[in-house]
């Protein structure tokens, strides 16, 4: 099941250990306007397209605005396609799609084919920047992010992340987030599911857990993908726990996919966080 969201506005996020690598901007064609002098610095490193020497090759790096299929493959240190991948949290492949703002989102699973190429229906983009990010574990080698950078042509029409809020709200759900601090930037978040004002205590596994979470790293688009401290057995019903480490200064889009009635729902938040002493240094 693929998760998607249009992100109107955030609440307070939190991220794991993020990955490696950078890259804002792919071209977006000659009809599209990329501003540079408003974009954030980068903040460390984002996710690189090569590691370990495997490669994120999309067979185009431009979209089609109306949507379509999206089609790439992992390439090894000779180059070659790679066939066998373990599953992740149930599925073979994550990719993430992002706008450069962060105000657009898509957590999907493509198809791995016979010769190796992953595939995958996008729905429809508004011109601009993206950042497509393939998080795998190759059979007997590396569990890795990696980025590459895409476009969508058209005229482009600049979003902004919204400042943080402690509560999100989606398809008649309210998602709220309490944060507790530790050292060296560590900390402890729980979600909360209500539905009309009601505890949502039936929250159904997606992904093997009780919640999942993708985060990025406003400048960068450095990536984090992590699940609940609690199984499923665990924790009070209807809030899913998270403990992550944010090892840097800066602002963080943070994307919590919960399944209920059997439908996945995306709630959104930002969060800033301020100076961190004594943390590890950003890795995936």
């Amino acid at each position: 099941m693929n998760t998607t969201t249009r992100l109107a506005g955030f609440g307070v996020a939190l991220v794991a250990v993020l990955g490696a690598g950078v890259g804002l901007g792919a071209a977006v064609g000659p009809d599209a306007v990329r501003p540079v002098a408003d974009a954030p610095a980068p903040i460390g490193e984002g996710v690189v397209a090569t590691a370990a020497g495997y490669r994120f090759v999309p067979l185009a790096a431009d979209l089609d605005p109306d949507g379509g299929a999206f089609r790439f493959v992992i390439e090894d240190q000779a180059g070659e396609p790679v066939h066998d991948f373990t599953a992740l949290h149930e599925r073979l492949l994550h990719l993430i799609v992002v706008n450069r703002e962060l105000t657009t989102f898509h957590h999907v699973h493509p198809t791995l084919g016979a010769d190796a190429t992953w595939t995958i229906d996008l729905p429809a983009l508004d011109p601009g920047s993206y950042r497509a990010v393939a998080d795998f574990q190759i059979t007997d080698g590396p569990r890795l992010a990696l980025g590459t950078d895409l476009g969508v042509r058209g005229t482009y029409r600049p979003t902004k992340l919204a400042e943080p809020s402690p509560v999100s709200t989606v398809d008649g759900y309210e998602v709220t987030l309490v944060t507790e601090p530790g050292d060296g930037g560590k900390v402890t978040a729980s979600l909360t599911v209500r539905k009309a004002g009601a505890l949502v205590d039936d929250l159904e596994p997606y992904l093997g857990a009780k919640g999942h979470l993708v985060a990025m790293r406003a400048g960068d688009l450095a990536y984090a993908h992590v699940h609940p401290v609690d199984d499923d057995a665990e924790g009070p019903p209807g809030v899913v726990r998270f403990e992550a480490e944010l090892p840097s200064a800066g602002r963080y889009g943070l994307f919590f996919d919960f399944q209920h009635d059997g439908i996945v729902r995306s709630a959104t938040f930002t969060f800033d966080q301020g100076a961190v002493t004594g943390a590890a240094d950003m890795e995936h």
